[in-house]
This record gives C-alpha cells, sequence and structure tokens, in this order.
C-alpha cells in the first residue's frame, strides 16, 4: 500500500468526497484527486494537515505501519469522528452556530444538574422542630 491508496481509504472511512476533503483543508479543487492518483505529493506541512485531520500518525500515513495513532488515548466515543468531519466542513457562520449550541447544552445539562441537587432542599416536605416533635 502506499500513501496515495491510505488517503483514499481514510477519506472513504468518513465517507467525504475528494471536494469536501479539499475544502476543509483548504486546498485547490484538484489536489485531493492529484494525490490519490499519485500525480502529486503533498508537502511536509500538507501531511502534517492531513494527518491531524485523520487523526493518525504519519507513519500510518507512509505504510510504515498499520498502527494508526499509537501515541493517543481516545476518551470518547467513535462517532465524534464523524462529528468532526462535519464541523469541519461548515462554514464559518455555520460554525459559530454549532459553537453556541454546544455551549448551551453544556449550559442546559450543568443547570440540570444543578436543579436536580436543589431538590432535596426545596422539598415541599415541612420541617420539624424539635419542640414540634
Amino acid at each position: 500500500m502506499e500513501f496515495k491508496d491510505r488517503l483514499k481509504n481514510l477519506r472513504n472511512e468518513r465517507k467525504i468526497d475528494q471536494k469536501t476533503l479539499a475544502h476543509v483543508l483548504n486546498y485547490g479543487a484538484t489536489a485531493i484527486s492529484n494525490y490519490e492518483s499519485g500525480r502529486n505529493e503533498p508537502s511536509m506541512s500538507d501531511l502534517k494537515k492531513i494527518a491531524e485531520f485523520f487523526d493518525v500518525s504519519m507513519d500510518y500515513l507512509f505504510c510504515v505501519n498499520d498502527i494508526r495513532n499509537p501515541y493517543s488515548k481516545r476518551d470518547y466515543p467513535e462517532n465524534f469522528e464523524n462529528l468532526k468531519t462535519l464541523y469541519s466542513a461548515l462554514d464559518e457562520h455555520n460554525r459559530e452556530l454549532a459553537d453556541d449550541f454546544i455551549h448551551w447544552l453544556y449550559d442546559r445539562q450543568s443547570t440540570a444538574t444543578y436543579s436536580s441537587n436543589l431538590k432535596v432542599a426545596q422539598s415541599k416536605t415541612p420541617y420539624k422542630t424539635k419542640k414540634q416533635q
């Protein structure tokens, strides 16, 4: 296997077309096609961008081994990769909307957790003092 095959496999795993990947990486429309056909090879800085986007090591990209990323431990679900791909394909305005929505969800979750912790204190059960007992 060669770099061009590895790139195509990674792109197909993410279910994105060449045009979308080129857009996400800020490349020209034919750059990915040229890489995958073997007509062109990316520069070192472009290889780093590709490796970072797909979250793989340079060794994996160069087909030195089949270990995608030997140095990272993932603490997020596998479908997070799909979310990263979708987020990367958004334009700046929609990324801001997505960020706002994620913060809203987080705040909502935090508020719900805080509110549920307060329910004991907000209970309508009357408290009895020692004199009332």
